[in-house]
């Protein structure tokens, strides 16, 4: 649900963040973020699941690799990397094509770096071809992690992290983006 000033910011392009109260404490972060994107739904979808892409659409991001896919789920693996610090951890992703979302959760018996990590993706079919975005998204990291960084550190990872649907919407309005409007139901 969102406040008539929340949809009017959507409506004139504006990404609304909204971190979890708790979100920057005890290496928790977490929240969601939408944006409308002028695209049809199914370029969207695409783009999403494009991860060789994900390093030069998403910031912090180094690589990510689908290892496997069976059915509607797939083992895909991630690397994070700041300035001072790199990452890895693996996800397992559902795909609901059906409603348009796109599960993730941390998996705990393949090697991680952080405590936990899960969310969702969620497509909103818009008039005249447009996409409502929703990402949530919680990740603990450990706090020998935490305390080895700066206090800016806490923003930037909470404003990569619920700001994807803004980095998505840049990516898909770019050149590189117009690859994902092929064979889409409305181009």
């Amino acid at each position: 649900t969102f406040t008539d000033q929340e949809k009017d910011k959507l409506k004139a392009g504006s990404t609304i963040k909204k971190p979890l109260h708790n979100s920057s404490k005890n290496g928790f972060y977490g929240g969601s973020g939408y944006t409308l994107i002028d695209a049809p739904v199914e370029a969207v979808w695409k783009a999403i699941l494009d991860y060789p892409v994900y390093n030069k659409v998403f910031a912090a991001t180094s690589k990510v690799s689908e290892l496997s896919k069976r059915g509607n789920k797939s083992l895909v693996h991630y690397e994070m990397g700041y300035k001072y610090l790199s990452l890895e951890y693996y996800l397992e992703v559902t795909r609901d094509v059906s409603n348009y979302t796109i599960s993730f959760e941390m998996l705990n018996d393949k090697p991680h770096d952080l405590t936990s990590a899960k969310g969702y993706w969620k497509l909103f079919p818009q008039a005249g071809g447009r996409t409502l975005v929703a990402y949530v998204v919680s990740a603990q990291v450990p706090m020998g992690i935490v305390n080895l960084m700066k206090d800016d550190w806490h923003s930037l990872v909470e404003r990569n992290l619920i700001g994807a649907p803004n980095d998505l919407k840049i990516w898909l309005s770019s050149a590189n983006g117009k690859k994902y409007f092929q064979n889409t139901a409305k181009n």
